[in-house]
């Protein structure tokens, strides 16, 4: 039975698929196509987590946080000056603040 992925995965999932006897079909993106491919798997990620959180699809959202900063050119050292600069202009979350409501007065 052929399933239908259609969607970027790691890249040793075609070896792992063949060594378990079965074949499949993919293709190399190029570097257009593989941002919008990796902004839809960072969704599909998040959405696992949200149903059901561990560390493993913690552990994958990390890999493909990697892979997005990579792909878009992103400087590492760069994303964390500007985590530690939100840090001190607004706060972390280990306070868990819930927002409610803000009133503007008008």
């Amino acid at each position: 039975m052929k399933v239908e992925y259609n969607k970027i995965v790691r890249d040793k999932i075609p070896e792992i698929i063949k060594d378990s006897g079965r074949t499949c079909e993919y293709k190399i993106l190029g570097e257009s196509e593989v941002r919008d491919a990796l902004k839809d798997k960072l969704l599909e990620k998040a959405q696992i987590f949200l149903k059901r959180p561990s560390e493993d699809e913690l552990s994958d959202i990390y890999e493909l946080l990697d892979a997005i900063v990579e792909t878009f050119e992103y400087e590492p050292l760069h994303i964390d000056y500007l985590k530690i600069q939100n840090k001190e202009n607004k706060g972390t979350y280990s306070e868990k603040v819930f927002l409610i409501s803000v009133d503007d007065g008008q």
